[in-house]
C-alpha cells in the first residue's frame, strides 16, 4: 500500500493533478476490508461492525454508499 501511495504522489509532485487523496484511499482501503469482513461472518452485520469497531448503523451507511452487495 505504501508503495501505490508514493508512486501516486511522485506522480502529483511531477505535475499530475490528484483531488481528494484522502477520500480516494479510504474508498480503496474501506470497501473491500468491508466486503471482507461481511464474507468472513456470512453477511452478519452486527458481527461485521464489531470486528470493524463500528456501529452497525454506521457500517449499515457505508455499505449502501459504496453500493455493497451483501453475501446471501
Amino acid at each position: 500500500m505504501r508503495s501505490k501511495l508514493e508512486i501516486i504522489l511522485k506522480q502529483h509532485h511531477e505535475g499530475g493533478r490528484i483531488k481528494n487523496l484522502y477520500d480516494q484511499v479510504l474508498e480503496q482501503v474501506e470497501k473491500p476490508m468491508i466486503e471482507l469482513a461481511l464474507t468472513l461472518h456470512n453477511g452478519n452485520q452486527i458481527k461485521t461492525a464489531e470486528l470493524l469497531g463500528i456501529n452497525r448503523n454506521t457500517l449499515r451507511k457505508k455499505i449502501t454508499n459504496y453500493k455493497i452487495k451483501l453475501p446471501n
